[in-house]
């Protein structure tokens, strides 16, 4: 686990719905040119909790929090692996520098735990 992506790391699990198993802080290559983008992949057992996290991302980005737009990606682990994995990261084709990256992993540390519970609020208050 690399430093500038932990906090973020152990945030998503105080959640307690989000199982992290894998992270980048992100990093340049030797021209300094963005190489690979920060991330982490996370599995959940609950698409619920997948979309709040969605909103709460777009939250912190349409309020300006967020300097890149972040969002939730399905992927997957290995071949042999049945379980579904998803990753939070910024967009990959806007152009965002390392720097401005890092600074949202702060952000999204600091800030996302307010957010997610809001939006699981919300969500539930629709379903009632």
């Amino acid at each position: 686990m690399e430093p500038l992506v932990a906090p973020l790391i152990f945030e998503l699990k105080k959640l307690g719905v989000f199982h992290p198993c894998w992270s980048c802080e992100g990093h340049t290559d030797q021209a300094g040119n963005l190489w690979k983008i920060p991330r982490i992949w996370f599995y959940s057992d609950s698409v619920v909790h997948i979309r709040a996290l969605a909103d709460a991302i777009d939250r912190l980005f349409n309020t300006r929090r967020l300097l890149a737009r972040w969002h939730v990606v399905l992927t997957h682990s290995d071949a042999d692996n049945p379980d579904t994995t998803f990753s939070l990261e910024p967009d990959p084709a806007a152009e965002n520098p390392l720097g401005r990256l890092q600074g949202d992993l702060r952000t999204l540390a600091d800030e996302l735990d307010r957010h997610f519970w809001h939006a699981c609020d919300a969500l539930a208050a629709q379903a009632r």
